[in-house]
């Protein structure tokens, strides 16, 4: 039995890095199309600062540069579905091969074959909490680069859209570094109490000063508008600091919130405390990981009898039932766990779709003709 057990768990698992792998490729070779020059013109400017020899070894370089951590992103995403197909996979070559008959032939169940699919299952997801807890935080920031940052040597900079700070103003930075506090491009809207600008504060470089709460302005000047005889008259006069609470902390803050899932949860538990969670966000992204794992495992018990026949099956019959079936409860299941109601807790809307499913999942397999 456990020949048997470990056979039918180790080709299932070899159908899921296959289709893993081709999925991937195909992912990659998209964005590769659509950004092509990106690539190019970023092994290029390699080539100039003198880190590569040549355009053709940079550019393989800058496409493993961005698209390589971006593998366990892409896992983290499609474990459960490709699960469901590497199963279907595994459970139709045994049909073809008439396996599943010879195993009904020697006394083997069939929700036995189930069981060795569903224990290989269980460890990729148990893979896929290591991945999200440790793996994808510590790349969080390659992560969150866009196509101008690749093969960028400063990974932990980042854009600061407008964000309006406790006076009301909108503050903008080109780059931002959260190691060095300072700031590029700094740009400051003033606004009135209707919302218009009138005035706006602009500094090349700037540097945060955490004793007075400000930011230092190098080169600052404000530019205000002013109405006259000659009519409207732009004004400008220096200016050395812009108090404010958005401090780089604060911004680094507001920026992984907006990415939360690239996070662990202590990570989380930290953002909620230095920053609030008034709408429970973060807290459903918690639960949502406990609820995913439940999820995962259910549908592909569902869908499993699918491919569960005693006798042969057209594979396109079994493939059209496993998707009517598994891709609709996935995609409810989801919705459902990241929808916010007033006055339920985020953990019970996580959870829920995994206790309704619970029930139909175990008819499903105890129904299987065996």
């Amino acid at each position: 039995m456990k020949l048997i057990d470990r056979s039918i768990a180790l080709r299932f698992l070899g159908n899921f890095v296959t289709l893993f792998c081709i999925l991937y490729v195909f992912l990659v070779s998209i964005d590769v199309v659509l950004q092509f020059d990106s690539f190019v013109g970023a092994a290029r400017a390699a080539v100039d600062e003198g880190r590569f020899g040549s355009i053709p070894f940079a550019t393989v370089a800058a496409l493993f540069d961005f698209h390589g951590p971006r593998v366990f992103q892409f896992f983290a995403y499609m474990v459960g579905l490709v699960s469901v197909a590497a199963a279907g996979f595994t459970l139709s070559h045994m049909q073809r091969s008439r396996e599943l008959v010879a195993l009904l032939a020697s006394g083997f169940p069939l929700q036995r074959v189930a069981l060795s699919i569903l224990v290989a299952a269980l460890g990729l997801n148990a893979l896929q909490v290591v991945n999200q807890e440790l793996v994808i935080p510590g790349l969080a920031k390659v992560l969150l680069r866009e196509h101008g940052q690749i093969l960028s040597t400063d990974r932990g900079n980042f854009m600061v859209p407008l964000t309006r700070d406790i006076h009301d103003n909108l503050l903008y930075a080109a780059e931002l570094d959260p190691e060095t506090d300072e700031a590029t491009e700094l740009l400051v809207l003033v606004r009135d109490q209707q919302g218009t600008a009138v005035s706006r504060i602009f500094a090349p470089t700037a540097r945060w000063d955490d004793a007075g709460a400000r930011w230092l302005l190098e080169g600052g000047a404000m530019v205000e508008r002013t109405e006259m005889d000659q009519g409207v008259v732009e004004l400008s006069q220096p200016v050395a600091s812009y108090q404010t609470d958005l401090s780089p902390r604060s911004l680094s803050v507001r920026r992984y919130r907006q990415h939360a899932q690239m996070l662990s949860t202590v990570q989380i538990a930290g953002l909620r405390a230095e920053g609030g969670d008034a709408t429970s966000g973060l807290a459903r992204i918690v639960w949502s990981r406990v609820g995913t794992i439940g999820i995962n495992m259910l549908i592909l018990v569902i869908v499993l009898p699918a491919f569960l026949r005693r006798l042969p099956a057209p594979l396109l019959i079994q493939s059209v039932q496993c998707a009517t079936i598994g891709v609709p409860l996935l995609l409810a299941s989801v919705v459902v766990m990241m929808m916010p109601v007033t006055g339920v807790s985020p953990a019970v809307m996580a959870l829920l779709p995994a206790a309704i499913l619970m029930p139909f999942a175990f008819w499903r397999l105890a129904s299987t003709p065996t």
